[in-house]
């Protein structure tokens, strides 16, 4: 492997904060009533980024609904909302890109990403805010990161295309949630 893909591996598993690398699709095994995927380690780092980003579009999606419906707060539900119409129409592209690759994705969300869902489950009120809040715009810090990692080391034009497109969408993500975090701090009464 040429040494600029194993920068590239490397710097998608830390950015997406994954210890043990993502799972590829497989089937799903009942393991307590909840399935769970296979683990077994990309063949590329193009299908590394493909599982990464699908994995999070799937775990987007999901927050997004849930703060658009779970939410008191107007900009939180519509930030949600966004999120989630965003992803959905991301994964499409990833998903095409993936099928041209061969990648086999997974069907669901990584383990770190289901353990952030179950919290923004049990959360409510303001407390929902701000977790949702602050751990999207975690998300989407690691997310401009790994966007600019890739645009530099990746050599396959249909992942830079998916880099390229999103970035814009990244950045103004961002910036709508460090205004919110913002506006919710502002709205806090004073102690």
């Amino acid at each position: 492997m040429p040494f600029s893909h194993k920068i590239f591996t490397w710097g998608v598993v830390a950015l997406i904060g994954l210890s043990s690398g993502p799972a590829m699709a497989s089937p799903a095994r009942p393991e307590n009533g909840r399935h769970t995927a296979v683990a077994a380690r990309p063949v590329s780092p193009e299908a590394e980024f493909l599982i990464a980003v699908h994995q999070g579009n799937l775990a987007q999606i999901t927050a997004g609904r849930l703060a658009a419906r779970k939410s008191d707060n107007r900009t939180v539900r519509k930030l949600g909302k966004r999120f989630a119409t965003y992803h959905k129409k991301l994964d499409v592209q990833v998903k095409q890109v993936a099928e041209a690759l061969g990648v086999r994705l997974p069907t669901e969300p990584n383990s770190e990403q289901l353990a952030l869902a179950e919290q923004y489950l049990a959360a409510s009120g303001a407390g929902f805010d701000s977790l949702f809040i602050d751990t999207q715009l975690s998300g989407y810090e690691r997310a401009a990161k790994l966007a600019r990692l890739v645009l530099t080391v990746s050599t396959d034009p249909s992942i830079g295309k998916i880099v390229a497109d999103a970035t814009p969408t990244i950045e103004q993500n961002r910036a709508a949630l460090t205004a919110a975090r913002d506006r919710l701090a502002a709205e806090q009464p004073r102690q």
